[in-house]
C-alpha cells in the first residue's frame, strides 16, 4: 500500500518555521543571559577593584601622614639628643664639678660677681691625629669691700684647683650711700682634677 500523507506540507513548514523560531529565540535568550551574566560579573569586578582601590589610597594616605609625623618626630629626637648632649656637657664635671663647685667654695660672703665668662676655645685636630684638650679660661668682674678680701678670694681660688695661675687686676673704688667697693678683674687659665685643661 502506498503511503498516504494526510498532513499538508503547508502545515509542516509552518510547525519546522516554529521549531525553528523557537530554537533561535531560546538562543538568542541565552545569548542575552549569557551577556547579562558576563556584565553582572564585570560589574561586580569593577565594584571589587574600585573598593580596593579606595582602600589603597586611603591606606597610602595614612602611610604618607605616618610619615610626615615620624620625619618630624625623627626631627625632635634629633634635637632632644642634640640639647641632651648639651647638657650633659653642662652637668659635666668639666665646668659645674670642676669650676664652678670650686669657684663657690672658696667665694665668701663679702665678694659680689658683676659678671663670670667661662671660654672654651677647642682646639682643631689634624686629620690622622688625635682630639687635643680644648684651652678654657675664667674671667671674673666684682667688687668686695677691700683689697685684703679680694686676695683672700684670689688665693682660696689658686688653691681650690681651677684656676692655675689667677691673674688679679684691682679696679676703681665706688662710693654708695653708707659704703664704699673695690671693683676688681680675675683672670686665670682652667685646670681640671685630671690636670687636662677643660
Amino acid at each position: 500500500m502506498a503511503d498516504i500523507d494526510l498532513i499538508p506540507a503547508s502545515w509542516r513548514a509552518e510547525q519546522r518555521a516554529r521549531r525553528t523560531l523557537r530554537g533561535g529565540l531560546v538562543a538568542v535568550g541565552c545569548a542575552i543571559a549569557a551577556v547579562a551574566a558576563v556584565r553582572i560579573g564585570l560589574e561586580i569586578t569593577n565594584r571589587q577593584a574600585t573598593t580596593a582601590l579606595q582602600t589603597l589610597q586611603a591606606q597610602r594616605r595614612d602611610s604618607e601622614r605616618i610619615v610626615a609625623r615620624l620625619t618630624a618626630l625623627n626631627a625632635r629626637v634629633d634635637e632632644a639628643r642634640e640639647l641632651s648632649r648639651k647638657i650633659a656637657a653642662l652637668r659635666g664635671t668639666d665646668v659645674v664639678g670642676g669650676v664652678l663647685v670650686p669657684i663657690d667654695q672658696a667665694l665668701g660672703e663679702s665678694v659680689w660677681f658683676d659678671e663670670l665668662i667661662y671660654t672654651r676655645i677647642p682646639a682643631l685636630p689634624q686629620p690622622g691625629t688625635p682630639i687635643a684638650p680644648a684651652d678654657a679660661s675664667l674671667a671674673i668682674h666684682g667688687k668686695a669691700p677691700d683689697p685684703a678680701t679680694i686676695g683672700a678670694f684670689a688665693e682660696a681660688l689658686g688653691s681650690a684647683g681651677p684656676c692655675a695661675k689667677p691673674r688679679l687686676v684691682p679696679g676703681n673704688v665706688k662710693q654708695y650711700n653708707r659704703f664704699e667697693l673695690m671693683e676688681f678683674a680675675l683672670n686665670c687659665p682652667l685646670t681640671l682634677r685630671g690636670g687636662d685643661k677643660s
